[in-house]
């Protein structure tokens, strides 16, 4: 089936082919579905060796060559879009089990007395679209409840350049779906803050009781990444040691500092979390100076979602290494931590169909609506219908706290 390799010879030879493929990733834009297909391939190879985590992580890379295309497609290619998504599901679901065992159990009003949160939305839109109005008075209701900052920017002259990582929002290179990366360094850099949640604009508060503090403790709060390592044994050998060494490095160097939610296309980073650290600014830079765009992917769709997959996932996914996988250890730096999506984003009806992803369900912590245009009436009826819901449940919030 596999020719005189076997199986392990088939991942190493399409491995190669891949990495051939993306080695200027920009290229790689020039045959999206040969691309798309070879990631595939390879990913159905590791995920029959068992090696889940490094499965998954092809699959959402491959994902950013479907981008373009639309998710189901019609293809001469053996692999569309719609396959690469209902696989991804699966492993989606598999990986999160295991990740679930390093998250904390906490209420979801709990506070940290010295962390200090700020929330950073922009909204460049007319000042009477509905979106831009929901919105703010939305993350106003949420600072009223529970004290944090928002930073709610209407306009590329609100964020202004950042001199020391050469970010500027008006420099004609980067599209407005970059303004994020600018305007949250900028808070950062103010010292003010601890932690950022990034929201977008069409993204809505929807439990009044949790906290922003409590998602962040649940993550972050267990330094050691779920694997599949047993526990530390006396007759651990020199290989097992080396492993943890590797997986739980004392000291820690930036602890936990990014948390995002992921679906079965990859990252949607419509709404996110990220600590103050050396590694968070390097991150933040390296996401702005992505070049993997240029040439073929100049005019690429949701160019920030997979720059941001890019810059976190590429190099560790290249690397096979095989003991690293035979414990599922993590594939993303050990520095970042995957959240469930009802504990950051769930998405409305239409698009959770479309994405095989979480519908908003009560009781889910933020609503986010992507795909769905500003412009149109029906998006406009559902960014009224997740504010009202969600200012339905602070008044029944209130009344009980007094």
């Amino acid at each position: 089936l596999f020719g005189e390799g076997g199986l392990s010879g088939a991942v190493v030879s399409v491995h190669s082919l891949l990495a051939r493929a993306t080695e200027k990733y920009s290229d790689a834009f020039s045959c999206t579905p040969a691309v798309v297909n070879t990631y595939f391939s390879l990913a159905r190879l590791l995920a029959l060796q068992g090696r889940l985590r490094r499965a998954l992580a092809h699959l959402h890379l491959g994902f950013i060559f479907v981008r373009d295309r639309g998710f189901s497609e019609c293809s001469t290619w053996p692999v569309a879009g719609w396959d690469v998504m209902l696989a991804g599901q699966k492993l989606t679901e598999r990986v999160r089990q295991l990740d679930d065992r390093s998250v904390l159990q906490l209420p979801s009003s709990f506070r940290d007395p010295g962390l200090r949160v700020a929330v950073v939305t922009i909204c460049a839109y007319a000042a009477d679209a509905p979106v831009r109005m929901l919105c703010e008075q939305n993350r106003q209701i949420y600072k009223a409840l529970h004290g944090y900052d928002v930073h709610f920017y209407t306009d590329a002259s609100q964020i202004l350049p950042n001199l020391g990582s050469g970010m500027n929002v008006s420099d004609g290179v980067h599209k407005p779906f970059f303004w994020k990366v600018n305007a949250v360094k900028n808070v950062l850099d103010s010292g003010q803050y601890d932690w950022v949640l990034w929201m977008d604009c069409d993204a809505f508060f929807m439990d009044p009781e949790r906290t922003i503090d409590s998602v962040i403790a649940a993550y972050a709060g267990n330094e050691t990444p779920a694997s599949r390592l047993p526990p530390v044994s006396n007759s651990d050998g020199p290989e097992l040691a080396a492993l943890r060494r590797r997986l739980q490095p004392q000291p820690s160097s930036s602890g936990i500092s990014l948390i995002f939610a992921v679906d079965s296309t990859g990252i949607n980073n419509g709404v996110w979390l990220l600590r103050n650290t050396p590694w968070a600014h390097d991150f933040l830079e390296k996401w702005w100076r992505s070049d993997i765009l240029e040439g073929p992917g100049k005019e690429h769709n949701c160019s920030d979602q997979s720059t941001m997959l890019h810059a976190l996932l590429h190099e560790n996914a290249m690397d096979l290494d095989e003991a690293w996988d035979k414990f599922e250890a993590p594939i993303y730096p050990l520095e970042v931590r995957v959240a469930r999506q009802e504990h950051l984003q769930s998405f409305h009806d239409a698009t959770a169909a479309t994405a095989l992803s979480r519908a908003w369900q009560d009781g889910d912590f933020i609503k986010h609506h992507p795909g769905c245009h500003y412009y149109k009436t029906p998006c406009q009826y559902l960014y009224q219908e997740a504010e009202d819901i969600f200012e339905k449940k602070v008044a029944s919030y209130l009344k009980q706290k007094q």
